[in-house]
């Protein structure tokens, strides 16, 4: 019995001494660790906000390859979603709950059954680079604060944010190189303004085999609608693509004949296209060729991480009853980026 009581007092003793640590233990960790990435700010804003590239240069990936991720409905920017699990580094889930574009991308990490913590990124220009910051911040309600006291927990951050920015610094300069290049597929990939444009034209869904037919049919349409309305045109003939659905052959898009300013014509419908800049490649030759500068902007999407937004544009520059070389045919192709 009394070996009993000696236990207890131990016992009682130790508890009062963890909770007199934690009332002088610090409740919250704060950190950040940064480092110089040689790539435009845009080019890290977009993959630390792409929720989908971290296992890219996660190091908790690295270290653990049981981790597996899953993503939510959505992936990328302020309400994206990502969550994981493993055999040994435990359950959670991240959530971006803010992007503000090239500078700041904010996530809350939950760990299942060991609470959650604030994480984040700040993003500057640094020396024709950028500055990319990884914020840290957890509280730790007292009287369990006292473990900080016993184990290196910032340091631990530390060594897993380090790696983790060396991981997204390769990440980041290895697409930044491939855009340097700018050649994708055989195409270069050029950056330009896309002012605000207007069409008429006729839109509907079309099996992609039935591309050419409608084409035919559709531009030769809009061109005597707006020839009879008197209104003046504002360039060459264009295809719109709002969708493209390879998995159901079908395509939703428009034959539209460009315009000075914005008409209605019975019969045609009507679009505005607002300016913004534009991936644009320039591509020569038959018509039939054209998806491989399509494929070439799909590979330079896929490198940078930029967004695009509809309806892609097919501008036919060159008249083919005027120019009977197909090898000379100019077809300028747009990819509006997300503003």
């Amino acid at each position: 019995m009394r070996a009993l009581k000696i236990i207890l007092f131990v016992i009682l003793g130790l508890a009062g001494i963890f909770l007199i640590l934690g009332l002088v233990a610090p409740k919250e960790v704060s950190t950040s660790r940064s480092i110089v990435i040689d790539a435009p700010p845009e080019l890290v804003y977009n993959t630390v906000n792409d929720l989908s590239t971290w296992d890219s240069w996660s190091p908790w990936k690295e270290a653990d390859p049981t981790i597996e991720s899953t993503m939510g409905e959505v992936s990328v920017g302020e309400g994206a979603t990502s969550s994981w699990v493993s055999e040994n580094s435990g359950n959670g889930k991240m959530t971006i709950t803010e992007s503000r574009p090239n500078e700041r991308v904010g996530v809350i990490v939950e760990f299942e059954g060991m609470g959650q913590a604030d994480s984040g990124w700040d993003i500057e220009p640094s020396d024709g680079g950028a500055k990319a910051t990884w914020h840290f911040i957890s509280e730790f309600p007292y009287p369990w604060n006292a473990m900080l006291l016993f184990q290196d927990f910032e340091g631990n951050i530390h060594r897993d944010y380090d790696r983790g920015l060396e991981l997204l610094k390769g990440v980041v300069e290895e697409k930044a190189k491939a855009m340097a290049n700018q050649q994708y597929n055989g195409f270069e990939i050029k950056q330009a303004p896309l002012p605000t444009r207007y069409f008429v034209g006729i839109r509907q869904e079309v099996q992609m085999d039935k591309m050419t037919e409608f084409y035919t049919t559709s531009l030769g349409k809009a061109f005597q609608a707006v020839q009879e309305k008197g209104v003046e045109m504002a360039g060459m003939p264009c295809g719109l693509y709002f969708t493209w659905d390879e998995a159901n052959n079908v395509t939703d898009m428009a034959g539209a004949i460009p315009v000075k300013e914005k008409v209605e014509i019975e019969g045609m419908n009507t679009f505005e296209i607002p300016a913004s800049q534009a991936l644009l490649v320039e591509y020569y030759g038959e018509y039939d060729g054209l998806g491989a500068a399509h494929e070439a902007i799909d590979q330079y999407i896929a490198a940078a991480g930029v967004k695009t937004a509809a309806p892609v544009i097919e501008e036919y520059v060159t008249d083919p009853e005027k120019e009977k070389d197909p090898s000379k045919w100019l077809t300028k192709v747009y990819y509006p980026l997300e503003q």
